[in-house]
């Protein structure tokens, strides 16, 4: 397993309350934990310790986004989200701030692209497997607003959950790199060669 402390932590979020109250076109918590949990395995590995090692932080930032999402935003609203939440990010790291609260801050960016891709209405949404990560596109690096506004497949609830973790570990490339950090990993997986499954 990739990230074993990260889905150690996803059991944590699955006893919360919010992780009961799935409405019906979106994500349940614990489907988004276990997003997180996939795009943080396959985070620039520097980076991936870090989010292993503030994993509970990870899992809180994903359940408190959830709890306060209010459900009256739009798929694009939330992409947009999601790339301000990556600069923000990326900018908290130059100015060394505590890797929890990093942590914390890239969960709320996980359920902004969670939302951004919902299942359709009515599909089963149990994904026991693994995820499949698309990889990553010719340009990595490109701002966030086009990583995170990507179209990815997205027929089926599957399709939309792999887009979800592709999105949120592209993003989470990109904060790495912009914060001075290692992300030579990314050469190993071009999206022309995907998909990949840990």
């Amino acid at each position: 397993m990739r990230c074993r402390a990260i889905a150690a932590a996803f059991a944590l979020v699955l006893l919360s309350p919010a992780a009961r109250a799935a409405g019906p076109a979106r994500w349940g918590v614990a489907d988004e934990a276990r997003i997180a949990a996939e795009a943080a395995s396959w985070a620039p590995p520097d980076f991936k310790r870090q989010l292993a090692k503030h994993s509970r932080r990870l899992m809180q930032g994903v359940s408190d986004a959830a709890a306060a999402d209010t459900g009256t935003r739009d798929a694009a609203a939330h992409r947009a989200a999601a790339a301000r939440g990556a600069r923000a990010v990326a900018a908290a790291i130059r100015r060394h701030m505590a890797f929890d609260e990093v942590a914390y801050q890239a969960g709320a960016i996980v359920h902004e692209l969670a939302l951004a891709l919902p299942p359709p209405q009515g599909a089963a949404t149990d994904f026991s497997k693994t995820a499949r990560f698309l990889g990553f596109p010719a340009e990595p690096f490109a701002a966030p607003e086009t990583l995170a506004a990507a179209p990815l497949p997205a027929a089926t609830a599957r399709e939309r959950y792999d887009a979800a973790v592709t999105l949120s570990s592209r993003l989470l490339a990109w904060i790495w790199k912009t914060a001075g950090g290692d992300v030579s990993f990314v050469k190993k997986y071009p999206e022309s060669k995907g998909p990949y499954v840990p």
